[in-house]
């Protein structure tokens, strides 16, 4: 009796995931769950109230929407094996699936982004001072969470430079 439970429990890891943890990731850094089970995680201290939308497109937005406060994209792209297709502008990225926004990527090239309606500068100090800290550090860069959204600030750890900003919705939460 005593296998069968083991095996059970085994299995149910397996197919379900660790407890506490999702079993689909799909999209997520493995760094980022680690380091937040690390217990690197604090809460941030000057941020807005949500990260609901990022240079005005909320993960609520539809194609048209997208579309009506951004006009028509430089170009268009459509990865056949994710299902996304990629709105490109000139400073920024929307991805839709299934009609509506997946995320949005704000570019490097970008002088400054907003979140909601708060302007934030594209340098590490303009962020922290808009933002306050960091949910928690992932290798690639700063994650600030709230209300199942994450704003993830990508940058190259060697350097400190912005390589981009995201805004995704938190699955871990």
């Amino acid at each position: 009796m005593w296998k069968v439970i083991v095996l059970a429990a085994g299995l149910l890891m397996y197919l379900g995931g660790e407890a506490g943890n999702p079993a689909n990731t799909a999209g997520m850094s493995p760094g980022i769950v680690h380091a937040a089970e690390a217990g690197q995680a604090h809460s941030s201290d000057n941020s807005p109230q949500s990260y609901g939308s990022l240079n005005g497109i909320t993960l609520t937005d539809r194609k048209q929407d997208v579309i009506r406060k951004l006009g028509m994209p430089d170009q268009v792209k459509r990865d056949a094996i994710s299902g996304v297709t990629e709105f490109h502008y000139k400073d920024m990225e929307v991805g839709i699936r299934r009609g509506l926004t997946e995320y949005v990527h704000v570019k490097p090239s970008a002088k400054s982004f907003r979140v909601e309606d708060r302007s934030v500068g594209m340098t590490s100090a303009q962020i922290r001072t808009a933002l306050g800290k960091p949910y928690f550090k992932a290798e690639d860069g700063d994650v600030y969470l709230n209300n199942g959204r994450a704003l993830k600030v990508f940058k190259n750890r060697e350097t400190g430079q912005i390589t981009g900003v995201d805004l995704f919705f938190d699955y871990l939460e």
